[in-house]
């Protein structure tokens, strides 16, 4: 079942990277990848900051074993204070999305992509951080994914809050209507260019002033 909602046309059906273009993307911000003994930490963070029902530890690394890049974590005096899931799906992951049957629990294998499997599109699962800081490190974090990895697939995103869907908007997602009857999604309409810039101007003014 597809979708009724029209879609951009994107140029190209699918992409692989290798990781280190993930780690060159997110250590800037400083995220690096949920390993099996983080993933209680990685979800009590989730739990806490992302209003509504999480998927729990075994989901959560359950997808995060079968891509092997889809859960980031970032760190400040070692307590975790960020993270971003961002979970590369298949064609039949993007049909089941837009049929309102990819929620947050319930992934499956044939759903989301392996480390050597094209991705047809790019599920932005969650973004959060404790500060404004962190939130800001989130938001760059997934749009350095986007540009630096996914930048020739759709990305779609779901919005639980009223901000949430402020941020969709600025972002120049537009929605789609709720599939699975509760939670909007959001789809791309392209990359966010100018967002990007002045997210960056921002963290480069930032850095300058933290070392002068």
């Amino acid at each position: 079942m597809r979708s009724s909602v029209d879609q951009p046309s994107l140029s190209r059906s699918g992409v692989q990277f290798q990781d280190q273009q993930l780690h060159a993307a997110v250590g800037p911000y400083g995220f690096t990848q949920v390993h099996k003994h983080q993933i209680d930490e990685f979800h009590q963070l989730a739990d806490e900051l992302i209003e509504g029902e999480v998927a729990g530890p075994e989901a959560l690394w359950q997808v995060q074993a079968w891509t092997g890049r889809a859960l980031q974590l970032r760190r400040r005096n070692g307590k975790a204070n960020a993270l971003l899931a961002s979970i590369p799906l298949t064609e039949q992951g993007v049909e089941a999305l837009l049929a309102g049957q990819f929620g947050f629990a319930n992934a499956k294998r044939e759903w989301v992509c392996g480390p050597s499997e094209d991705a047809h599109a790019l599920l932005s699962w969650g973004m959060a951080g404790r500060s404004p800081m962190d939130q800001a490190a989130s938001l760059r974090g997934l749009l350095a994914v986007w540009f630096g990895v996914y930048c020739d697939i759709r990305v779609y995103a779901r919005a639980r809050s009223v901000p949430g869907e402020k941020l969709m908007s600025r972002l120049g997602f537009v929605p789609l209507g709720r599939p699975d009857g509760t939670t909007l999604l959001f789809g791309s309409t392209g990359f966010p260019h100018r967002i990007a810039e002045k997210l960056a101007l921002r963290n480069q003014k930032t850095s300058e002033e933290h070392y002068a």
